[in-house]
């Protein structure tokens, strides 16, 4: 699958767009409409309190002022004062859970969008970058959350004390009310003017912020290599380049913004102030009191600020709607492998894989691996030996479908891996690679990731059969030291030990090995070689063999060349034919090279480095 580009900026039908994330965002709070309702009926109530203020005034004015009431202007402060509590309390009370609902809306979003990067395939995450996305996860979602917990808080504040304070207004003097309204559309054209421009500037600062994020993830996560080439400063004035872009774009929306809140002020303040004067005209000629007046211009702000504040509020949902955009489009990219429908559950103690004619290509045009057929029953080991680039770690990735097979099928127990569901078929598989990934965790949460429910017994027998238990024991706080992140503080050999342990601990019948002792010491080699014949027993095993040691232990030996399997040897037809065309041929660090795939491929041994 080729997902929509993830980076762009520019939508010629933004405002449609625009839509269409509002309602999946409104869609997100369906399932806590209820609360939400509620605390909008709390909010609403508060508003609606908050209209008897500028009655009570007029009271003060017209009665209690003009008429030296002293008495009565304390009972209409106390009202007030009441109105005032209860107001407070109510909207506390609306707001706070509100508040705490959309933090819940929130939560949930960013894990689900957690949940769902970890359902696309290798060839997805190989095409994007982790900054980015890390982006997305964090930056991008936190902006949807106005939408979801301030929005419907202002919208319903402001639109009911509109519609309220304009209804008082009309009834106490229709002529000035509709003055006030008159001012209103302005406002509204306002808003049709400025919110697409504030929902793709919105786009590009998350995307900017992106890219700056993708850099300086990118550079700490290759602290190691900067380092050794010195190139601190450069990948300093990498990440300040894109934190100028940056800031660019933030600055222009600040302008844009700036600009925007000024003419939507000057539009209300307008209004105001043209309800001051044809007040005071009305004042003048006996057609209206005093305190009329000053109730009339409390409503008149009451309306003026909504008015202003839905615009504001206007202007961040569309910048919400851009961050949103970013989400969606994430979780709008469909995984390329699915369970089917009617997938069963794979169970089995020991397993039987087979290869029936597979073919893979990551792109049509370059075929990765062509008519492939092998089978390995259960206790046996097939070693895949040949090139860098001859299809070897790509078949092995099939098993599990960390890519789907493009011809043929990939059998186990003869049935296609494609009808067992995606989860069990994994939990059919333990895997240790040449590059070992650690969690920046402790030892034993380390080994605790092949099996969750395991034991602190069975942890520390998996790391005994792994030749691991020894160093461990030893460290400053055994089982409980932390590896630091992907396991640097820890030795190459350590590391491998650590993840043979994992592995056994998993205890899968199909085991997945790519070399694990190509790369350090003899001491290393030798505990951990040991620890990888316990982890064969009874599995059907497939190993990338760079070593006659592998390969000496192997039930099969396949040649690939050209993502071709060229030739199966028996093991001493192998180092028969590998004597006679090296001849250091037999040592143990010896590599198996193919050659190039046809009829006349012919393979060569040269030693390892030593």
């Amino acid at each position: 699958m080729a997902p929509r580009a993830m980076n762009e900026s520019a939508h010629p039908n933004a405002s449609a767009e625009g839509g269409v994330q509002l309602g999946r965002i409104v869609a997100l709070s369906r399932p806590h409409v209820r609360g939400i309702l509620y605390c909008l009926a709390l909010i609403m109530a508060a508003t609606a309190i908050q209209l008897l203020m500028p009655m009570g005034i007029q009271q003060l004015f017209d009665r209690a002022l003009v008429g030296r009431e002293i008495g009565t202007i304390h009972l209409l402060a106390l009202g007030l004062l009441g109105i005032l509590i209860v107001r407070s309390l109510l909207s506390y009370a609306g707001q706070f859970r509100l508040q705490a609902i959309g933090d819940i809306i929130i939560a949930d979003l960013r894990a689900r969008l957690f949940e769902h990067l970890h359902t696309l395939g290798l060839d997805y995450h190989h095409r994007q970058r982790i900054g980015d996305l890390l982006s997305r996860l964090s930056n991008d979602v936190g902006s949807v959350r106005h939408i979801v917990a301030n929005l419907p808080v202002f919208v319903a504040i402001n639109c009911f004390q509109c519609i309220g304070a304009t209804a008082v207004m009309l009834s106490m003097n229709w002529r000035l009310g509709l003055v006030v309204l008159t001012m209103a559309p302005m406002a509204t054209v306002l808003s049709r003017i400025y919110g697409p421009i504030f929902e793709r500037l919105s786009t590009r600062i998350q995307d900017e912020l992106a890219r700056s994020t993708t850099i300086a993830q990118e550079s700490l996560s290759g602290i190691e290599v900067v380092s050794t080439y010195a190139r601190a400063p450069y990948e300093a004035q990498r990440y300040r380049g894109g934190v100028q872009r940056y800031l660019e774009v933030v600055l222009t929306m600040r302008r844009t913004d700036a600009l925007y809140s000024a003419l939507t002020v000057f539009v209300t303040t307008f209004a105001t102030i043209v309800v001051f004067w044809y007040g005071g005209l009305q004042v003048v000629a006996g057609a209206l009191s005093a305190g009329s007046l000053v109730a009339f211009l409390l409503y008149s702000l009451n309306i003026t600020q909504s008015v202003a504040s839905l615009s504001q509020h206007y202007s961040a949902l569309k910048q919400a709607a851009g961050a949103s955009r970013r989400v969606f489009e994430l979780l709008d990219v469909r995984p390329d492998i699915n369970d089917r429908p009617g997938a069963v559950a794979l169970a089995c103690e020991r397993a039987t894989v087979r290869f029936v004619g597979v073919g893979f290509a990551y792109r049509p045009d370059a075929p990765v691996l062509t008519d492939i057929h092998l089978e390995a029953r259960p206790g046996e080991t097939v070693a895949l030996v040949g090139h860098s680039g001859a299809g070897k770690s790509t078949l092995v990735k099939l098993i599990p479908r960390l890519y789907e097979v493009g011809a043929g099928a990939i059998e186990i127990d003869g049935r296609d891996i494609r009808e067992y569901t995606v989860e069990s078929l994994r939990q059919a598989i333990s895997v240790v690679s040449q590059d070992v990934f650690l969690f920046g965790a402790s030892v034993r949460d380390n080994i605790r990731y092949g099996r969750l429910d395991a034991s602190d017994e069975e942890v520390e027998a998996a790391a005994r059969a792994a030749n691991a238990h020894e160093f461990i024991v030893r460290m400053s706080a055994g089982y409980d030291t932390q590896v630091g992140e992907r396991g640097l503080q820890l030795s190459g050999g350590q590391r491998q030990r650590l993840s043979i342990a994992r592995a056994l601990l998993k205890d899968a019948p199909i085991l997945l090995l790519d070399e694990a002792t190509s790369a350090i010491d003899n001491e290393s080699e030798a505990l951990i070689q040991s620890a990888i014949d316990r982890l064969k027993a009874r599995r059907t095993t497939f190993v990338i063999a760079h070593r006659l040691a592998t390969v000496r232990n192997a039930h099969q030996i396949l040649v690939m060349a050209g993502g071709r399997i060229v030739q199966r040897p028996g093991y001493e037809e192998f180092i028969a034919r590998s004597a006679g065309q090296a001849p250091q041929a037999q040592h143990p660090g010896a590599v198996y090279l193919a050659g190039e795939a046809g009829a006349n491929a012919e393979p060569a041994f040269v030693e390892r480095g030593a």
